[in-house]
């Protein structure tokens, strides 16, 4: 495990090699699933300061605004998600990796194995 990642690095980083069950390479795969527990730190780092310091913020003329980093809250998300479909982490996406899986021991079983 890398050793700059935080706590919930840490946390996703063992709990998608544990789901993966040996389904990810760690030649191949360990990038990606690197990134995303890179953002998971990232995502729970803005979350801990919007807490500090609240969802709402005076914005330029005084008026009440969203605090700015929910902005990047949101794009954090937005590449958790593109990489969860990736990984196999949502329900479509397992479903497509599993016909991939599948078809991929079809070609390479033996003779044999029929």
């Amino acid at each position: 495990m890398p050793g700059h990642l935080k706590a919930a690095g840490r946390d996703v980083w063992r709990a998608v090699w544990q789901a993966g069950s040996g389904a990810y390479s760690p030649d191949t795969d360990r990038n990606i699933i690197l990134r995303y527990a890179e953002l998971h730190d990232r995502r729970g780092d803005l979350l801990d300061l919007i807490a500090a310091e609240g969802l709402s913020v005076a914005g330029s003329t005084g008026q009440p605004a969203i605090h700015p980093a929910m902005r990047f809250v949101e794009t954090t998300e937005r590449e958790l998600r593109a990489i969860e479909t990736v990984i196999g982490f949502t329900p479509e996406a397992r479903m497509r990796l599993g016909l991939v899986a599948a078809e991929a021991r079809r070609v390479a079983a033996s003779p044999e194995d029929f």
